[in-house]
């Protein structure tokens, strides 16, 4: 056996040794082992979440997350069914991947669909928009000429009732870009309708 190789068989051996031992004191309530643990393996199983969510915030949640139920279960930790990273990186990967199906069932549900329907109803809502005396055709050609992110904007405050933060978690901008395009769009508007 060449001895790069036995070199690395003896460092793995000695860390799967040290990461037994943690996992055991961890067990019994050893905060110091705890700490120790989590500097050893955080990087390479943040590694893990993040090559799952493919989002650093998601990740670092994940991580948090599995590193409480490591806490929580260490003193269930069976040397004779897996390496302790094996059984570690388990945790990750279960809670990454249940990160996953959560932000997809709260994309789906935060999912607005506009319709031509959407458009006309804002007729309803228009006195909050200061275009009261203005006939339904006109606003919608009007909002047909602003920029989508705008129109949408628009809609989504004055025909849904969202906040501008909402609104921004829903575009993906940052709250003031909202404020802005609502403003602008607004200001569009009526100068469309003048015309």
């Amino acid at each position: 056996m060449p001895y790069e190789s036995m070199k690395y068989d003896q460092q793995h051996n000695q860390e799967i040794s040290e990461l037994i031992d943690l996992l055991y004191h961890c067990g019994k309530g050893d905060k110091v082992a705890f700490k120790r643990l989590y500097q050893q393996t955080a990087p390479r199983l943040n590694g893990i979440a993040y090559r799952i969510t493919r989002n650093r915030d998601s990740a670092n949640e994940v991580l948090q997350e599995a590193f409480i139920k490591i806490w929580e279960n260490s003193s269930h930790y069976q040397v004779d069914k897996s390496e302790p990273f094996t059984w570690l990186a388990a945790i990750v990967r279960y809670r990454a991947y249940d990160r996953l199906r959560y932000d997809k069932r709260r994309h789906q549900a935060d999912m607005i669909e506009f319709h031509e329907d959407d458009i006309q109803a804002l007729n309803f809502n228009s006195q909050q928009l200061a275009f009261k005396e203005h006939a339904q055709g006109a606003l919608n050609d009007c909002l047909a000429k602003l920029a989508q992110q705008q129109s949408q904007a628009i809609l989504m405050a004055y025909l849904y009732g969202y906040s501008r933060a909402d609104i921004a978690a829903y575009l993906k901008s940052p709250v003031n870009t909202i404020k802005s395009w609502i403003r602008r769009g607004l200001g569009r508007l009526q100068l469309c309708l003048k015309n």
